[in-house]
């Protein structure tokens, strides 16, 4: 069984069969919580699973796998009054579940049902490419978005066809980055994690997960959710 294989039985069993026992089979002894609001440990998250609503759901839209991290592209169903676009992060080690983060933002639905911040190719390709597209997307977190310098643009990304899932990328203003935290991929997906500021209020510190499509040597889609850091969390492991 891979690591991915371990997050969608682990998910199924949790999310679907609603089994809390699914806990001990698939998560360590150690398990470490970075998501603001469930607890930490094997119990605080068997106390979260048994409490979530009758509606709740998990869709898996994109799955990368990297060394024994996972990254997942998914809708949450039933936790609000709307569903909510998230990225979640896990470390698996030895066929369980070690770390987990994730940041969620309120999904934009159109008038036509569709889900424009969901959209996009879904397949993971170009395998043989996997590293040389993580030193693409880091350079360009790196230096664009936390350096600041335009100018890689014309080394980064395509200049035809680029598309941006992101919310209200054409109108609202982006979190200022300051660090990078991780960077996870397989083939033409690259996930980063990076630590900002807020773009309204530069004193509150947000999670930004940018996830980056692409081909040939250059980024051409791009899908993010910005969460804000919450002033108090379920724990004290942080949410980096």
């Amino acid at each position: 069984m891979t690591s991915a294989d371990t997050i969608r039985t682990a998910g199924a069993d949790l999310f679907e069969r609603r089994d809390p026992s699914a806990v001990d089979r698939y998560y360590t002894e150690d398990f470490r919580q970075h998501s603001p609001f469930a607890p930490d440990g094997r119990e605080g998250l068997r106390g979260f699973i048994e409490h979530l609503p009758e509606g709740f759901r998990v869709d898996l839209v994109r799955v990368l796998e990297d060394h024994g991290m996972v990254a997942v592209h998914a809708v949450y169903e039933g936790l609000g009054p709307e569903p909510l676009a998230a990225f979640d992060l896990f470390r698996v080690e030895d066929g369980r579940i070690a770390e987990h983060w994730d940041a969620m933002e309120p999904l934009r639905s159109g008038p036509d049902g569709a889900r424009p911040q969901l959209d996009g190719p879904t397949a993971v390709t170009d395998h043989e490419r996997t590293h040389d597209n993580k030193t693409i997307a880091a350079e360009w977190v790196e230096a664009a978005l936390i350096g600041g310098d335009a100018h890689v643009v014309q080394d980064h990304v395509s200049v035809e066809g680029y598309v941006d899932h992101a919310l209200g990328a054409a109108d609202t203003p982006r979190p200022a980055y300051r660090r990078l935290r991780r960077v996870v991929g397989e083939g033409n997906f690259v996930l980063t994690v990076a630590e900002g500021a807020a773009a309204e209020d530069p004193g509150r510190t947000v999670a930004c997960y940018d996830l980056w499509r692409l081909d040939t040597g250059r980024i051409v889609e791009h899908w993010a959710v910005v969460q804000p850091v919450p002033d108090r969390m379920a724990h004290a492991n942080g949410m980096f």
